[in-house]
């Protein structure tokens, strides 16, 4: 009976059929660290994570079936050898328990986040952009903006403005689906403690400590024109309403007090950089020409960042540091202890 209960156990875990105790027990502080940190959401603000979830519900139900598919057949092709096809069916019915319980965990993380970045401005009023402004302009020369619009073309500016609002997101998510039915127990774990990690401290902690705008929101939100040559700039782009519509609808959101999807305003430090140089990380793990691809669109979503003024260059550095810092410490006390059968599982 007890060994019954623990396989039950086990099993139920939501991020891992551990083989050992190292790898059960972080799996079981993860379940922990998640939980206080959607509560706290949920504690603070009721209302917002409620009608978030609801949102985000509906978005999902949609969109991950698609995304699920590309991930499992993305695993059948690194691992499933001459036959990509079998192996993706196999990993789908053979690890769909261990898929849906981190699915769930990670909806309700995401919900989270965005609670916590919707209440930015109640919690601590912007006030950190005239010294990120000045410290960009310091440390560059000039402002970055400036730099990232030394060349110019409808072309490039149609790459960048669908990358950073479309694809990003679609590599974010199905980066994640990856990992819920990758097979590998520990280093799955390590992944999902540095996302946590990421979204806790980098997306809510140091968002709320240094609470700001970013360039695109500079001279509306604060007033001046400090950014205008930034708004020109855009301005002379064809595609640039592509994120026009975006920023306006956070701004109309944030002065309407109203949380929707996808609300929040928030650029310090860089989310979006966050989780590329996150994924990075990951897929530099798994072999060489995945990670010189994924540091290589790191680059690209740093410079877009820029580029399209939502951030200050500033906030892709410290985006840059933090994550560099949360992935070795997951690596130190997650992944090496671990036994070897544990890595090679």
């Amino acid at each position: 009976e007890v060994g019954v209960e623990m396989t039950l156990v086990n099993a139920a875990a939501p991020f891992a059929v551990p083989r050992s105790d190292h790898a059960y027990k972080w799996s079981i502080r993860l379940v922990w660290a998640t939980g206080l940190y959607v509560a706290g959401a949920f504690c603070f603000w009721p209302g917002s994570f409620l009608t978030l979830s609801q949102m985000y519900g509906m978005k999902f139900a949609v969109n991950v079936p698609i995304l699920l598919t590309l991930g499992i057949f993305s695993a059948g092709l690194l691992y499933g050898g001459s036959e990509p096809t079998r192996y993706a069916i196999n990993m789908l019915t053979q690890r769909w328990r261990l898929y849906a319980p981190v699915f769930f965990f990670f909806f309700l993380g995401l919900t989270a986040f965005s609670t916590y970045k919707t209440a930015i401005p109640s919690v601590v009023p912007f006030y950190a952009d005239p010294w990120l402004a000045s410290l960009d302009e310091w440390l560059h020369g000039i402002q970055p903006w400036q730099l990232a619009h030394w060349y110019d073309s409808d072309i490039f500016g149609l790459v960048i403005f669908e990358s950073y609002k479309k694809v990003w997101f679609g590599l974010w998510f199905g980066t994640v689906l990856f990992v819920a039915m990758w097979p590998r127990h520990i280093e799955r774990i390590r992944y999902l403690w540095a996302l946590l990690l990421t979204f806790a401290i980098i997306g809510s902690m140091l968002a709320m400590g240094l609470s700001s705008v970013g360039p695109i929101f500079y001279d509306q939100i604060l007033g001046g024109d400090r950014f205008r040559g930034l708004q020109m700039a855009l301005d002379n782009q064809e595609y640039s309403y592509r994120i026009r519509e975006y920023s306006d609808y956070l701004l109309m959101l944030y002065r309407a007090d109203k949380t929707d999807l996808g609300s929040g305003i928030s650029a310090m430090p860089s989310v979006h950089v966050a989780l590329v140089v996150l994924n990075a990380y990951f897929l530099s793990s798994l072999n060489r020409w995945l990670g010189a691809f994924g540091w290589t669109y790191a680059a690209f979503i740093l410079f877009s960042s820029v580029y399209t003024g939502m951030h200050y260059a500033m906030d892709g550095y410290m985006s840059i540091a933090v994550v560099s810092l949360i992935w070795w410490l997951t690596g130190r006390f997650i992944l090496r202890p671990a036994s070897a059968a544990d890595r090679d599982a």
